[in-house]
Parts: C-alpha cells; structure tokens; sequence
C-alpha cells in the first residue's frame, strides 16, 4: 500500500482529514454547525478527496463526495445570507 502512495493519494487522505476533524469539532460544540467556517472545510476536504479521485476512480466514493460538496455549498450558501 505505501509503496504506490502518491501526492494525490496524501490530498485525499487530508481531505479525509478535513471532514472528520469539522463533524468531531461539531460534536464537540467548538463550531457551530450552521456556520460559515464548518461548511468551508467540508467542501474543500470533499474537493480535495474529489481530486484523489479522479486520478483513481471509485464510484460510490464519488457520489458521496459530490453529494457532500452540495450540501457544504447549500450550508455555506445560506451562511452567506444570514450575514446579509
């Protein structure tokens, strides 16, 4: 498994990363999950897992990402105008 460990391959493990450190810091109460910063990193953990992706393609891994990256730009969306 290490041998063939790539760049890309590091992005989706940090994009991984991303997403559970945003859900325990949700479920710890440090980020309120309605709030602008938590849909911020979900999407760019899930566009960072995306990348690795598409370099190997696993398509249930796919859709899950693409449906986490809609619903951090709906959260991130409505952050946005509940400051307006």
């Amino acid at each position: 498994m290490w041998n063939d460990f790539t760049f890309l391959d590091f992005l989706g493990v940090v994009g991984s990363l991303m997403i559970c450190a945003a859900y325990l810091a949700v479920s710890l109460r440090r980020v309120d999950p309605e709030g602008f910063r938590f849909h911020i990193v979900n999407a760019t953990g899930s566009i960072l897992l995306l990348i690795s992706l598409y370099f190997r393609p696993n398509p249930g891994a796919i859709l899950i990402e693409v449906l986490w990256l809609a619903i951090a730009g709906f959260g991130i969306a409505r952050a946005l105008l509940r400051r307006l």
